[in-house]
């Protein structure tokens, strides 16, 4: 059975637009949000509870290599959306970071980061994309036996894409106003330390009710359920709980301000 937590929301409720939440000036404060929840996913047939947690932010991206500008003046405001995971099992930890960015505005995919490691190796994909593009470039690297290094292109259509592991930031941005069933393209998670597949899939994201201080959004691909998500009322909208059809579950315990870069060993 998986654990229940009381909603944290962080601030009065408020029943604002969908684009608002972007725009809070909150967001320039200096400082990010961490959200920490109690989760479990199954590694060896069994569900194996742990802590996640998500740092999110803005951030100004250099456009030539969609990364952290510095001295860059040629740049697009970007999301940060890092989710850290260590999974316990009886024979080692596993550790998975899958770190999403997304254009402030459009929120469109700039580049997705996902690598797993243990103690027999590590494996990465990684998916990029230049604003307004429409095609992304991605390369996946797995440890497993004849798995190695692949890369390749994938066309959009026309169409927006967002992989299963970047919802948790995106489906902040859904209109909980008017609630539209909303068309997008997305992929398998990418979270593993097996090759993982870069088909697109149709999927939609359907309003599916209240609970409490969430709002509630099933997300389906292939014509089946790949996930079930809460995000609260709050007018920042902070995903409170998950459940995915692979059977990874998600459920918010706190969500604090705090400085990124002093965090550790707080």
């Amino acid at each position: 059975m998986f654990f229940r937590v009381a909603i944290i929301t962080m601030s009065a409720i408020a029943f604002a637009q969908a684009d608002e939440w972007k725009n809070d000036s909150l967001w320039h404060d200096g400082l990010v949000e961490k959200a920490t929840y109690l989760a479990s996913r199954p590694i060896y047939g069994k569900d194996r509870q742990y802590e996640a947690v998500i740092f999110t932010n803005k951030e100004q991206h250099d456009l030539k290599t969609l990364t952290k500008a510095s001295g860059s003046t040629d740049t697009v405001e970007v999301w940060k959306h890092n989710l850290i995971e260590v999974v316990p099992t009886p024979n080692y930890d596993y550790t998975f970071a899958t770190t999403t960015h997304m254009t402030a505005g459009a929120m469109e995919l700039t580049r997705l980061d996902c690598s797993s490691q243990e103690f027999c190796g590590t494996s990465f994909k990684q998916f990029l994309q230049r604003p307004g593009s429409g095609s992304l470039d991605y390369f996946a690297f797995s440890y497993m036996p004849e798995a190695g290094r692949v890369e390749g292109k994938i066309d959009a259509g026309g169409r927006k894409f967002v992989p299963v592991d970047s919802l948790g930031l995106w489906l902040r941005d859904y209109d909980f106003v008017n609630r539209p069933k909303v068309s997008f393209s997305t992929i398998v998670t990418q979270k593993s330390n097996r090759p993982t597949s870069a088909k697109l899939m149709d999927a939609q994201v359907t309003f599916a009710g209240e609970e409490a201080d969430a709002f509630k959004l099933e997300v389906h691909a292939a014509g089946q359920l790949i996930g079930s998500y809460w995000m609260a009322k709050d007018r920042l909208h902070v995903m409170v709980r998950a459940e995915l059809a692979d059977g990874q579950k998600y459920a918010l315990k706190q969500v604090q301000r705090v400085d990124y870069w002093t965090i550790v060993g707080e």
